[in-house]
Order: C-alpha cells, then structure tokens, then sequence
C-alpha cells in the first residue's frame, strides 16, 4: 500500500466539498453523478486513501475540470457548475430522490424539522411532556406526514442530547415522565 499523499488528498478532499456544495449534492449524490461508490466519495472527502488517477478523472470530467485541476490547487473557477448539462439532466432525472441533494434532503430530514419547531414555536420554552411536543410538532403547517411518531420522538431525544439550547429541566417523581423545555 502506498503512502498517503497528505497534500493531494487534502485538496482534492476540499475541492470536492467545494464542488458538492456548489452542485448541491450530497455524498449520495456525488457517488450517483460520478458514477462511484459512496464509499469512494468518503474516502476522498475523509482524505483516507490515494485515490486512483482514473476515480480523479472520472469527477473531474463530470464537473468539466481537469484532474490537476481537482488535485494540484483550490479550485477558482466554479461558476459554470451548477449549469452544467450533465448536471442539470441529473438534477430534472433524480428531482424526487430528496437524499440526493442537500437542500432536499434537509427539507426533508426529521431531526431538522423538530429543532426548527423547537426554535421557533414560543410554545416550548414552557416545560412539556414527549407527547404534548410531539402532538404540537404534528400541528404544525409545516409538518410532513412523512414523519412518523417514532422519527419525531427520537429527534427530540437527538436534539436533547447534542443541543445545549435544550433541557430536561425535571422529571415526574416516579422518574417516568420527562419534562422538555427550549431555554433561551
């Protein structure tokens, strides 16, 4: 196995960030558009492995770059991405497959719903129990009955756990019941 070229595998990792963010991709997206594994995409993007000249070749020709351009420097000149035909075709042929692009897939995406729920609606800043949020969430205009009680429910516990933002200010005596609550 050959040595790890640090410098290469961190501007290519970069420049593909650069270029997913621009085409709006998502690794899923990229893998599909590129026609590569996912595995391939997070290899490059975690700046694990070297990867192969062709690979390289292969993204960059579905961005209308040349290799060196994508290993050798920060990428410029991405102005032409998003018009790109090859682009554009993928975009109008996948345009129902949300978790290929980032913009939909967050539209989409449980977890986001609750904590902008969470953020915005003055209603929980007050103490609640799992089933008055989850019952409030589903009031909302916004919500998509896509999301099902059980994703509604474990997003509050994910957002319990990574946001400071909010708490469990107590519980019930018998330790039970949970009370949620958004501090400001």
């Amino acid at each position: 196995m050959s040595k790890l070229d640090t410098k290469r595998a961190n501007t290519l990792s970069n420049n593909i960030q650069l270029l997913m963010e621009k085409s709006d991709l998502t690794i899923e997206g990229m893998a599909e558009f590129v026609s590569i594994s996912k595995a391939t995409v997070n290899r490059a993007l975690l700046r694990l492995s070297n990867i192969s000249p062709s690979i390289v070749l292969e993204i960059a020709d579905s961005f209308g770059l040349t290799s060196n351009e994508l290993t050798d420097k920060p990428l410029k000149m991405t102005d032409h991405i998003s018009s790109l035909d090859k682009l554009l075709i993928f975009k109008e042929k996948n345009k129902s497959n949300f978790s290929l692009f980032k913009s939909e897939s967050e539209k989409h995406n449980a977890q986001l719903f609750v904590k902008s729920q969470l953020l915005e609606d003055d209603y929980f800043k007050s103490e609640r129990r799992m089933k008055e949020i989850i019952e409030r969430i589903r009031q909302s205009p916004k919500f998509q009955s896509k999301f099902t009680k059980s994703a509604l429910e474990q997003s509050v516990k994910r957002i319990l756990l990574e946001e400071e933002f909010f708490i469990v200010p107590r519980k019930s005596p018998n330790g039970k019941v949970f009370y949620y609550k958004v501090i400001a």
